[in-house]
């Protein structure tokens, strides 16, 4: 293995940073007997690799079933980075693995949860796909080359997807080619994914800030010759956006991001909706939350009083999921530096990134990474990685259940969530009011909750993008103690009645 700076020479001087914080990372689910890899990185706390950490890791795991070797060796040569191989469980059951330092005082760091489970048909995979390089023309003295992005996402924080989505001000031909070329080289169906994207700027009036993805890498980038496409706040709306897209050919998604910020909000009463191509919304960022206007998190630049937030949209008959993401313009996904501040001061040890996506897929490719997110089959956390999954009767998250005509039965509610931080509590939301409440106490939680209110008391009616009536459902979860803030949304179930769309 190389060090990065080996790999980067051109970065080193916006490098800098002591102490140590043990990143560990299991796959969130396996098979019962099959290998599998604990990856760990020693960061400093700039985020990066410790190059001059040559100490010892003793492992503990949870579960006594777990194959593991009892001790780690960091080596001048490993750079700060090791993985171990050939790890197996025998048994269906949750686990993670305690780190602990040789000759440091601090309480050993656990890996996130790994669920083992007979024959799993999908798998758990996490991303960070709203990453910012050099070539966006926006923080330069902090950005780095878009191939440091994807690397660091894949060989220090442990992602499994991630994409470089650049602001459209700072593109031109050769730099979209040099990004589609990185993709490309970084793509590794089963390994690693590096999805095709940018950011395309919108003022306020005309719809906000919103990412692009695509599919496949053969795509183009979104320009029209005229002088605000050079700023911060082009008069351009979304639609016009969407329709250039859609002539393209090629199949894309659309997700919007820190559609709160009062500086730059998304309105979500203006006439911009594309149901087909905005499956998803970015609810967490390094700029903080978009939820709600009166929640606990801090919005850098101040909260706007608009319809601009996610339960907003949702009461208005948007139908999102959600994901997280960091919006770096460090370039280093998944990590806990920022230029920004956090929306919370976790201690370091959290390992606040700033936000993830938690997808749901049945292989690590990114037809099945752009198929789960335009199904809603996703999830968002601020930082750490619990596996969370969600249903309402037979109605699994993300999706919607049609209701014809009489009674609405009574919605069984059920929630699973695996966690290696603890104590945790869990929030159901039903339209935008916290029903239920339950608290986490072990590492796997199953919990259920029996919602038997009449519906005719709960259905939404007439709202502007969806003239049916509707219901819906999401889980959130809250983390205590030492990891005040860091929490977790579901994509919500909905239930619908009326003409479908």
């Amino acid at each position: 293995m190389r060090s990065y700076l080996e790999l980067f020479p051109q970065e080193k001087e916006k490098i800098a940073g002591e102490s140590r914080i043990l990143l560990m990372t299991l796959p969130s689910i396996v098979g019962a007997g099959e290998k599998f890899r604990l990856k760990m990185t020693m960061m400093n706390v700039s985020g990066m690799p410790d190059e001059g950490f040559h100490g010892t890791v003793r492992l503990t795991p949870s579960e006594p079933c777990l194959n593991l070797p009892s001790k780690v060796k960091f080596a001048p040569g490993d750079h700060g980075m090791k993985t171990v191989t050939g790890l197996r469980s025998t048994e269906p059951g949750v686990l993670y693995i305690e780190g602990e330092v040789e000759g440091s005082p601090s309480k050993p760091p656990r890996s996130n949860p790994a669920r083992v489970m007979n024959a799993p048909s999908t798998r758990l995979y996490w991303g960070d796909i709203h990453v910012h390089s050099v070539l966006g023309n926006c923080h330069t003295d902090f950005a780095k080359e878009p191939g440091f992005g994807y690397w660091y996402a894949k060989q220090v924080s442990h992602l499994d997807f991630a994409a470089v989505t650049d602001h459209l001000r700072g593109l031109d031909q050769g730099r979209w080619t040099r990004i589609k070329a990185l993709a490309d080289e970084y793509n590794q169906p089963g390994d690693f994914v590096a999805l095709l994207g940018f950011e395309s700027s919108h003022s306020k009036e005309h719809g906000g800030d919103i990412n692009v993805y695509y599919m496949d890498s053969d795509a183009a980038y979104f320009w029209l010759d005229r002088e605000d496409m050079k700023g911060t706040s082009p008069k351009v709306g979304l639609d016009i956006l969407w329709g250039w897209l859609d002539r393209q050919g090629e199949p894309y998604l659309t997700i919007p991001h820190h559609t709160g910020r009062a500086a730059k909000y998304r309105d979500f009463g203006l006439p911009y909706h594309n149901p087909e191509r905005e499956p998803v919304f970015e609810i967490f960022s390094m700029w903080g939350s978009s939820e709600a206007r009166h929640d606990d998190f801090f919005m850098r630049g101040g909260k706007s009083d608009a319809q601009a937030y996610l339960q907003d949209a949702l009461k208005l008959g948007y139908r999102y999921g959600v994901i997280g993401s960091s919006d770096t313009h460090h370039t280093m996904p998944g990590s806990p530096c920022s230029i920004l501040p956090c929306p919370y001061h976790h201690p370091a040890n959290s390992m606040v990134n700033q936000g993830l996506a938690a997808v749901y897929a049945e292989e690590l490719s990114r037809k099945a990474i752009f198929d789960s997110l335009m199904n809603r089959r996703c999830y968002a956390t601020t930082s750490t990685r619990p596996i969370l999954d969600f249903s309402v009767g037979s109605t699994p998250m993300g999706e919607t259940l049609e209701i014809g005509k009489g009674k609405l039965p009574a919605r069984t509610i059920r929630i699973e969530v695996c966690t290696s931080m603890l104590p945790a509590t869990g929030e159901i939301v039903c339209n935008n009011d916290v029903l239920h409440t339950f608290q986490i106490k072990d590492p796997y939680a199953l919990h259920s909750f029996v919602d038997d209110r009449e519906a005719n008391d709960l259905w939404i009616r007439g709202s502007p993008k969806d003239p049916s009536r509707f219901i819906y459902y999401y889980v959130r979860l809250r983390y205590q103690g030492l990891q005040t803030g860091i929490t977790a949304w579901s994509s919500p179930v909905w239930f619908r009645r009326g003409s479908s769309r």
